[in-house]
């Protein structure tokens, strides 16, 4: 069995949340969502990448155990 990554938030040590906005802003991307942010999401790819997540569907499990919640 993996051990599941326990730093819940590996993005913030690559990318600040003002250089993602940045970025965003700069694509001409306006993040709407309230809960699910662009953040959010590359928080979810770096953690599903490090623990090499099976399946979409599998996500929802290995997201609670590694710290990523909705």
């Amino acid at each position: 069995m993996k051990k599941s990554i326990t730093i819940p938030f590996i993005l913030p040590s690559i990318l600040t949340p003002e250089e993602v906005q940045s970025v965003t802003k700069g694509a001409g991307y306006e993040d709407k969502a309230r809960k699910f942010t662009v953040t959010r999401l590359l928080q979810y790819w770096c953690v599903s990448a490090l623990e090499q997540w099976d399946s979409y569907r599998s996500g929802v499990d290995h997201a609670a155990r590694s710290g990523l919640t909705m």
